[in-house]
């Protein structure tokens, strides 16, 4: 059977231009081998936190609720949609202090070690423990605070303090002094400090309002549309009452 037309056609062409051919012929496939690896590190790199949103049960959602009653909050973890909950658990915002000793490259082949003062903002949440049904924390360092007086800090607080270090606490009275007895993870960054509960009182600015923070799981919260739609519709949760954000792989 002899080639149709087209066919005869296209086979002379690519005959007559066998350099031009070759060189499309490679542009596609290097095109199409590129979009396959860019997929394959977008999936690899979002892979690790999955596992860990997961392993650690990492919250959809972290509201901080001012002025609702134990009542209401309670109401919003019986919500359609919500598969689990924790909290709450009081939470105060604090400009801390403290003292780090970076090593500092001074001249050729010699270091040396200045003592720094760092000032940070941080959120510290009152926990008596690290697990829990939503936010199941892992402790990398130290033990979790057992009195007053006693901070885990997050490992991404941006705070570079072994055990043992102390932090001051500053526009509070009596400016007080937490000692750095733990070094903790949380999967969806909640919070980047974690006393006892009774140990928010004091950390409490003078006029500054209670608050509390209440973590979510909802059984729909794959997309940023999903979560906002598990949100919006409802209180006292709902975000124009409650400061709330979801995680994000990072």
């Amino acid at each position: 059977m002899k080639p149709v037309p087209i066919v005869r056609a296209a086979r002379g062409g690519l005959t007559g231009r066998r350099v031009q051919a070759i060189v499309i012929g490679l542009v596609v496939f290097c095109s199409t081998a590129a979009a396959t690896l860019a997929l394959g590190l977008l999936a690899d790199s979002s892979a690790p936190f999955d596992r860990a949103f997961a392993a650690q049960h990492g919250a959809d959602v972290t509201a901080t609720v001012s002025g609702a009653s134990p009542a209401q909050l309670a109401a919003t973890t019986r919500l359609p949609g919500v598969t689990a909950s924790a909290g709450p658990f009081p939470e105060a915002s604090v400009s801390v202090t403290a003292q780090v000793t970076p090593t500092i490259h001074v001249s050729s082949g010699h270091e040396k070690a200045i003592p720094v003062t760092v000032h940070e903002e941080l959120t510290l949440v009152g926990r008596s423990s690290p697990g829990g049904p939503v936010d199941d924390l892992t402790l990398k360092a130290g033990h979790w605070p057992t009195g007053p007086g006693q901070v885990v800090l997050s490992s991404q607080s941006g705070l570079q303090l072994g055990i043992g270090s102390q932090i001051t606490v500053t526009g509070v009275r009596g400016s007080p002094e937490l000692t750095v007895v733990g070094i903790a993870t949380s999967a969806t960054g909640t919070a980047q400090g974690w006393v006892t509960p009774g140990e928010i009182a004091a950390l409490h600015a003078a006029g500054a309002r209670e608050a509390a923070q209440m973590l979510y799981r909802f059984s729909s919260a794959a997309t940023t549309a999903e979560v906002n739609t598990d949100i919006s519709p409802r209180s006292p949760m709902r975000c124009g009452t409650a400061a709330c954000s979801a995680p994000s792989p990072g």
